[in-house]
């Protein structure tokens, strides 16, 4: 009865182990045949050249350039010639052609070469620097021919360096001079790199003028998150009072910003009466006149006369009725005091100054 027993048992181990290696035979086989079926096909070498943009690098230093790494693989089947680099801009989808590199393109990569090219690209329209902000990706595009003529390309997707740079504030107030403005410049604390402001610029209709004197002077250092810089541009915007301009402030590194200012109007200040009293030859008289359309008030600082064609006086001694504050829509009287004795009948011009920097003047008859 054991015998029987013993037998039964390994007829069972013998079944096990039967089943076991033909599992593993079949899971072998399996595997040979599928690998002898795809691998040829995976090891298979490409047909046509191709490349690979290794790497894009901006500089948030300098706004100018790019750099872009391309690699001709070693599997490649033949050196090629690339024709052409390019930049989009996701969030317009604008192509921007770059016309100039170094090495210069056309450029021949071998199998194997890797080769950094440096790219001129004015990208500083591009950081998202107005509100609210766009932090969208730039595709670099690489352009290659082949032996064969056949045209293909790879693209490369990243981010360039974000400054917002904006000018925050801009007064332009007649009364108190039309012969300097105020402005300040913000570096956002959300930027990837400091600044050094170092101009402002004025367009009028076209014509852009850099203010030679600003306060402080530039340039002016801004970390991202510091306070603004708040400056006092000196430029004499008096004929150009009601007129639409464009503000700029301009980095060393490339970033600008611009804002468009509508200056207010015109400041109409008027000389409406000249009275000379032939019983009074050592006096006369102005009426000044601050129209009602005048955006603010002045302040009298000056007056000079000139008669018979020759150099203007100042008149030492004058007085002012009310005050020498001419408010808007109010006309005060400025006694002056000249001995006019010598000049009767004589064509005299009388000018008004203003601590502001407005004049007016009125050209009348000496009795």
């Amino acid at each position: 009865m054991r015998l029987i027993q013993c037998r039964i048992g390994v007829s069972r181990v013998i079944v096990i182990l039967l089943l076991l290696l033909s599992f593993i035979f079949g899971a072998l086989f399996s595997y040979v045949y599928t690998l002898g079926f795809y691998a040829p096909k995976e090891f298979e070498l490409p047909g046509k050249s191709t490349i690979t943009i290794q790497d894009v690098e901006f500089s948030p230093q300098d706004t100018s350039y790019f750099n872009v790494t391309v690699l001709n693989p070693s599997y490649s089947p033949s050196s090629v010639g690339i024709t052409r680099i390019e930049a989009r801009t996701t969030d317009n989808n604008q192509i921007h052609e770059i016309n100039q590199t170094e090495p210069s393109i056309p450029f021949t990569l071998a199998r194997g070469e890797s080769r950094t090219f440096r790219a001129s690209w004015n990208w500083a329209n591009y950081t998202g620097v107005r509100l609210p902000l766009t932090d969208r990706p730039v595709e670099i595009r690489v352009f290659i021919q082949d032996e064969n003529g056949l045209i293909t390309g790879a693209i490369f997707e990243t981010r360039k360096p974000r400054v917002v740079l904006l000018i925050q504030t801009v007064e332009f107030n007649s009364s108190i001079s039309v012969t300097q403005f105020n402005m300040s410049v913000k570096n956002f604390q959300t930027s990837d790199t400091y600044v050094n402001v170092t101009s402002v610029s004025v367009t009028i209709a076209n014509n852009t003028i850099t203010p030679s004197e600003v306060i402080p002077s530039l340039p002016y250092g801004l970390a991202p998150g510091d306070p603004p810089a708040n400056l006092t541009v000196v430029w004499n915007w008096r004929d150009y009072q009601g007129a639409i301009i464009t503000l700029g402030a301009h980095t060393e590194q490339g970033y600008f910003h611009q804002e468009t200012v509508h200056l207010p109007p015109l400041m109409n200040i008027t000389i409406s009466d000249l009275a000379f009293n032939a019983t009074d030859t050592n006096h006369f008289n102005i009426t000044a006149t601050n129209s009602a359309t005048s955006p603010g008030y002045v302040d009298i600082s000056r007056i000079t006369v000139s008669t018979g064609g020759l150099p203007a006086i100042n008149i030492s001694e004058w007085i002012a009725y009310p005050s020498s504050r001419l408010e808007k829509n109010s006309s005060l009287v400025l006694v002056c005091t000249w001995d006019w004795s010598a000049n009767r009948g004589q064509t005299v011009v009388v000018t008004v100054y203003t601590s502001q920097g407005f004049t007016v003047a009125k050209e009348s008859q000496i009795p």
